[in-house]
């Protein structure tokens, strides 16, 4: 892949602490491209972020720096996709890096999604995704499963079809999903290019930094999607994901055994449900693992 082809797309909110990290690993990996963009939405940032931002914007035409219009990650990325001018897109987080040679990427997909190493306390940890989506996409449209949306390039032309994300919905990054799901050509590079950063000041993050708070979130993104996509009319080939999503959902919430009965005739989300309803018990099993 040439990355004169690509536009990052990123949302930032008060992200002083790690920005200048990202920007750099940016600006290694794409050296000798002019032509790819820097996509930043700045969402009401109460630091130094946006100035900052516009520091680099100042020295590189490569950046654009705009501001949200309203609150939230879902009209940050609006925003940045509708400025893209890119045949590619690719979508990254403030507090993350870049890494690798992105001209080993492959060329001619809808969308292409990679493994990654996950960052915590100093130490990488590669993160494997497999081709799963590749090989049974509609699992992510009946069971709404999903990869971080950082792991995703897509074809600029695909998105356009799904975009505006709808701004009701809590987060954006299921929506991405259920758009690879749908793209007719899906490549796996199996290699990081992606380096995700884990903090305790992350709204979600993976479950390393698992607790209450974050189970709570998990399940109301479910609910709040199962019930957008039952409800109103949306771009996707399928109607609605599996009611035992809902089920999962509200069994998280409720910690209450009859709403984990309701998931006895599904043994993968049953024992999921057990898994995450106990912080403590998930980070501990994690970090016997």
């Amino acid at each position: 892949m040439n990355p004169n082809t690509l536009s990052f797309c990123c949302v930032v909110k008060n992200e002083e602490k790690f920005i200048e990290s990202l920007i750099n690993s940016l600006l290694e990996v794409t050296e000798f491209s002019n032509k790819c963009e820097f996509i930043f939405v700045d969402d009401f940032s109460e630091d130094s972020t946006l100035k900052i931002l516009q520091k680099y914007a100042e020295k590189d035409s490569r950046f654009k720096i705009l501001k949200n219009v309203a609150s939230g990650k879902i009209s940050g990325t609006n925003i940045a996709v509708s400025h893209s001018q890119n045949d590619y897109i690719k979508f990254i987080d403030g507090d993350d890096l870049i890494e690798g040679t992105l001209k080993d990427l492959p060329s001619n997909f809808d969308c292409l999604y990679h493994d990654y190493n996950s960052l915590s306390d100093n130490k990488k940890k590669y993160i494997k995704i497999g081709d799963w989506i590749n090989k049974n996409p509609i699992e992510i449209q009946r069971k709404l499963r999903s990869i971080p949306k950082a792991m995703y390039i897509f074809k600029r032309s695909l998105l356009k079809k799904y975009f505006p994300i709808p701004e009701a919905l809590p987060f954006e990054d299921i929506w991405i999903n259920l758009i690879a799901a749908e793209a007719n050509t899906i490549s796996y590079y199996e290699k990081s290019i992606y380096v995700y950063r884990q903090h305790e000041n992350q709204y979600y993050g993976s479950l390393e930094n698992f607790n209450r708070l974050k189970r709570v979130r998990m399940a109301n993104r479910f609910i709040n999607y199962f019930d957008y996509l039952e409800s109103n009319d949306h771009p996707f080939n399928f109607v609605k994901p599996e009611i035992n999503i809902r089920n999962y959902a509200e069994a998280l919430l409720s910690r209450n055994p009859f709403s984990f009965l309701k998931l006895i005739f599904s043994p993968r989300l049953f024992l999921k449900a057990l898994f995450f309803s106990s912080s403590i018990l998930t980070r501990l099993i994690l970090k016997i693992k």
